[in-house]
């Protein structure tokens, strides 16, 4: 019987980490990779994601290593306002590109992304990951497409250390620890969205 892999696109965010959690239940072989692109928040968040990898690998075995992939940043983000309607020219494309380069070089077949598809950009939509997926080699998993953030820690946040995830666009370090500033369009998104578990 073969064992099913995967690579997850991993950030250390909401959505990626109660993914990669969602395939570690499974049973799943998971190949966690962050896509470092030069944006201003990545030193900061890798520092986070690689801590956290740290305290799961622990936990499941299953759990690969975590690659670090590099491609190049498309534009000068730190240059421009970071709002929710902060569009990344060829954003998906290059994080799926990438993680499926990796993929092809580890015989896997299968790469996740946590894609919600809620917000209003052309590449972030089911029409759009299913046109990608028809250029590329390996199967493109999108398993939280058309949920809100809400919904997905509602439905797939059991046994996730929710407190290790850090979703912002400029964390800081404080007193030795990486933490995020609390109000930027990513910060107040994780909040809005973890007040649902209280409800």
């Amino acid at each position: 019987m073969s064992v099913h892999k995967v690579v997850v696109l991993f950030s250390g965010g909401v959505e990626s980490t109660c993914m990669l959690y969602m395939y570690l239940r499974k049973g799943w072989l998971v190949y966690p990779a962050y896509v470092k692109a030069g944006y201003p928040w990545e030193s900061l968040e890798l520092e986070r994601a690689k801590s956290l990898w740290l305290y799961t690998k622990k936990k499941y075995k299953n759990l690969m290593s975590l690659r670090v992939l590099t491609t190049l940043n498309p534009e000068r983000v730190k240059d421009r306002k970071h709002d929710k309607n902060l569009f990344i020219p060829l954003r998906n494309i290059n994080l799926v590109a990438m993680a499926g380069n990796y993929a092809l070089l580890k015989g896997i077949e299968r790469v996740a992304i946590g894609s919600l598809g809620i917000y209003p950009f052309p590449d972030n939509n089911a029409d759009y990951m299913k046109r990608l997926q028809s250029l590329i080699n390996v199967e493109l998993l999108t398993p939280f497409m058309g949920m809100e953030k809400h919904e997905v820690i509602r439905g797939f946040s059991e046994g996730v250390p929710l407190d290790k995830t850090l979703s912002c666009i400029r964390p800081k370090r404080f007193l030795g620890k990486i933490i995020p500033c609390g109000v930027c369009e990513k910060c107040k998104e994780r909040q809005e969205a973890l007040k649902h578990l209280l409800l």
